[in-house]
């Protein structure tokens, strides 16, 4: 098992390394079928192989190895991501991150890359501090005539960088609170008009999570109290480009092998939308676990449906 762990993670980090045009889904398409079944609510939260995307402070408590792959849709198919991530614990010293991820549209004419290293520490058991570097690029196929035509002197392609940092407290009552700021430093991604910057706007999130365990004690039906002794209950808030939005998200395990979270979200903008997520986990052994999300979109993304299936090794 110590070989097998020690070769899965060098494969994570290897391959985030070395994919030179590194990605970056950055219309924060999110991360995770996990988050994603709470409605993205996770930045107080941010445990798993996932947490990064989040918030990078998250890293500092989490003291497993993580591996994690997901794939989602949007718009029916017309909108795919690919993600694939890895979290190292370094004892001591804290926790590295990795991840890349690829998104696409299905006629492949335009794609978004994202290559990010991330490092959180826990200087106590009630604070820990992250941060994230990350690459931007985005690419046009330059074989496409109306794709040349547009292209400010022949450009198609167009990469950036920037960073992340985040903090997260923890108190003795079961309650976190999360901050993260993302995309701190202007990137600009422009290909078809070089006279107008066209940056990556900076995100803003801050959340609440409570551990239910706290409820379990008053609960008198035994099989109940068992249930919130895992269930968690997280709100968050994110301002982004001029954009609020609003999350609230739990998370429950049934037993030891079986969760179900369940999520709403809603963003106040000129276009307002709603979002209503179901999820759920199986723990297929101690060191393997599926979650999956499912995600409706209403007001002016009417209709619109996301699925999101992840897989991760846990050690």
């Amino acid at each position: 098992m110590a070989n097998f762990k020690v070769v899965v993670c060098a494969v994570g980090f290897i391959a985030c390394t070395y994919t030179s045009t590194a990605l970056g889904a950055f219309r924060d398409i999110g991360v995770g079928a996990r988050p994603l079944g709470m409605g993205g609510a996770f930045v107080a939260l941010a445990d798993d192989g996932s947490a990064a995307n989040y918030n990078a402070a998250g890293l500092g408590f989490i003291d497993k190895t993580y591996v994690n792959a997901t794939l989602a849709q949007r718009f029916r198919g017309l909108i795919n991501y690919q993600y694939f991530g890895s979290v190292l614990p370094i004892g001591g010293a804290g926790t590295l991150g990795a991840s890349i991820g690829i998104l696409s549209e299905s006629s492949d004419i335009y794609t978004e890359r994202t290559l990010q290293f991330s490092y959180g520490k826990a200087f106590s058991e009630k604070i820990s501090f992250g941060l994230n570097l990350k690459s931007f690029g985005i690419n046009h196929d330059e074989y496409e005539e109306y794709v040349r035509q547009l292209s400010a002197e022949g450009t198609t392609s167009a990469s950036a960088f920037t960073a992340d940092v985040g903090v997260l407290l923890k108190s003795a009552a079961g309650l976190s609170l999360g901050l993260s700021a993302e995309n701190l430093v202007p990137a600009d991604v422009s290909v078809f008009d070089s006279a107008n910057a066209d940056s990556v706007p900076v995100s803003v999130r801050a959340g609440l999570a409570y551990n239910l365990a706290g409820i379990a004690e008053n609960t008198q039906q035994e099989a109940l109290r068992e249930i919130l002794r895992s269930g968690i209950g997280l709100v968050e808030i994110e301002i982004r480009n001029g954009e609020n939005h609003v999350r609230a998200g739990a998370e429950v395990w049934l037993n030891k092998s079986v969760a179900v979270r369940a999520g709403y979200g809603i963003k106040n903008t000129i276009n307002s939308a709603t979002t209503l997520a179901l999820g759920g986990s199986a723990k297929i052994s101690t060191f393997m676990q599926f979650d999956y999300a499912f995600q409706l979109l209403t007001g002016h993304l009417e209709d619109n449906t996301t699925q999101r299936v992840s897989f991760n090794l846990i050690f």
